[in-house]
């Protein structure tokens, strides 16, 4: 395996999920009065985790290749809007695009000898392409399998809130 791949896997993938996973815990926070996140890297389990809290944002991490991100009290909250789930789910994918475009800005311009920071924008859009794709994760994901991509649950809330917009018209 080569440094490059290396660094990928072991480094860069790594932080592109968190960035990620930051996408959806921001709106859970942001959208509720009492609504706090967990974040897990790797699998969606407590237990054999590097463990520690920012706010309301609680962090589990252990090595993998998938992320996950629940809302931790979700039974103490309000029922979420409509809207609110939407920002939610959007939230992972616009935060890889946009770290994408921004590293991408900038290993054409500013840091242009740092082969790093592109391979950091190929490897967060080539995250926000797969979050977005609208399917259900197929057996041979792994941990993923059988979980929603972040592009479908977006679908179903649309068409979920389309409806709605039609039956009181």
């Amino acid at each position: 395996m080569t440094p490059d791949l290396l660094i990928i896997f072991f480094i860069l993938l790594p932080i592109s999920i968190i960035i990620h996973e930051l996408g959806h815990a921001l709106p859970i926070i942001l959208s509720t009065d009492s609504g706090e996140a967990n974040i897990f890297l790797g699998t969606p389990r407590k237990e054999k985790k590097l463990v520690f809290s920012i706010g309301k944002i609680h962090f589990y991490l252990g090595y993998g290749f998938v992320g996950f991100c629940f809302i931790a009290n979700f039974e103490e909250i309000p029922p979420l809007s409509d809207q609110q789930r939407l920002l939610i789910d959007a939230g992972g994918p616009f935060f890889s695009l946009l770290s994408g475009l921004v590293t991408y800005g900038l290993s054409i311009s500013v840091l242009e000898n740092l082969q790093y920071i592109y391979l950091f924008a190929m490897v967060n859009l080539f995250l926000f392409l797969t979050s977005a794709v609208p399917l259900t994760y197929p057996k041979f994901e792994g941990h993923l399998a059988g979980y929603q991509s972040d592009g479908l649950r977006i679908v179903q809330n649309l068409r979920r809130q389309f409806k709605k917009a039609n039956k009181v018209s």
